[in-house]
């Protein structure tokens, strides 16, 4: 009775109907599955990629290609990439560079710098900044006292800046001066206690001026044999060094001469009393 209720006249055509009813939802699901449910196949990978033929290329044209050149636009050799030569390796090329086998800097063409422009270059100039063209690029020193000659009012003897390449100031030179009247006992070589304290004021002197070195001469006048008064010169300059050695100045620094009668002063009688000094040289 349930067959006919559905409108089927009997079961087998119900069933028929609702067999085709599955069949029909099977293609439709199947269908929507291939239409969206599965992934788009990707064309690009269907289709095989064309080669590209990439053409090599020497721009420079030194026989080195572009690609394993350096300098692709600037003609070069195979030993340095492709580059122009650099013998000093300075980074400034040969054929540019002044000083190819020397290395330098660019600002200076290749050459190493030199500031003051004398020729001599900064790594081999003592004064790069002095214009003076001699192999350590610095003016003569004759004394060695680090005052070159041109600015020393002493270049012959060591001194120092603050007195103007002299070893002394005008006030130390006044009492170098003043020994010269150094006095000993008559006819001997033993200073006399006033001597001792012009000495002292020498010391001094020497002791602020560390660097500078004595020639202490003697003289007499024409009192005498010419051989005693040598003698006599001879040993009142030693009486006056070791005077200085005994009170801290080093016995390197003082040198010890005697003049005898040779060196009068002119325009004075052979005996005056004038003839009779010592002098304290720098040197």
């Amino acid at each position: 009775m349930s067959n006919y209720l559905l409108g089927f006249p009997n079961k087998k055509e119900r069933d028929d109907f609702l067999i085709a009813i599955v069949v029909i939802l099977l293609f439709f699901w199947l269908f929507w599955y291939m239409l969206l449910g599965r992934e788009k196949p990707d064309l690009n990978k269907m289709i095989p990629p064309v080669p590209v033929v990439v053409e090599e290329v020497d721009t420079d044209n030194d026989g080195i290609l572009d690609s394993d050149d350096a300098c692709p636009r600037l003609a070069g050799i195979a030993e340095n990439k492709g580059c122009p030569s650099d013998i000093d390796n300075d980074g400034v090329y040969d054929s540019l560079d002044r000083c190819p086998e020397i290395a330098g800097v660019e600002a200076n063409n290749g050459c190493p710098s030199d500031s003051d422009g004398d020729g001599v270059y900064d790594k081999d100039d003592s004064c790069p900044n002095i214009n003076f063209a001699s192999e350590s690029g610095c003016p003569p020193d004759g004394d060695g006292d680090g005052i070159f000659d041109h600015l020393d009012k002493c270049p012959n003897v060591a001194g120092n800046a603050k007195n103007g390449g002299c070893p002394f100031s005008k006030e130390e030179l006044s009492i170098l001066d003043n020994l010269k009247s150094v006095e000993f006992e008559k006819g001997r070589s033993i200073l006399v206690t006033k001597s001792q304290v012009d000495l002292n004021e020498l010391i001094g002197i020497l002791k602020r001026n560390m660097s500078t070195k004595l020639m202490i001469e003697g003289h007499t006048d024409a009192s005498g044999s010419a051989e005693g008064n040598q003698s006599l010169s001879q040993q009142r300059a030693e009486a006056c060094r070791a005077y200085l050695v005994n009170n801290g100045i080093s016995s390197s620094r003082l040198s010890a001469k005697g003049f005898g009668e040779s060196r009068l002063l002119s325009g004075l009688e052979p005996n005056d009393s004038k003839h009779r000094r010592v002098i304290f040289k720098p040197f």
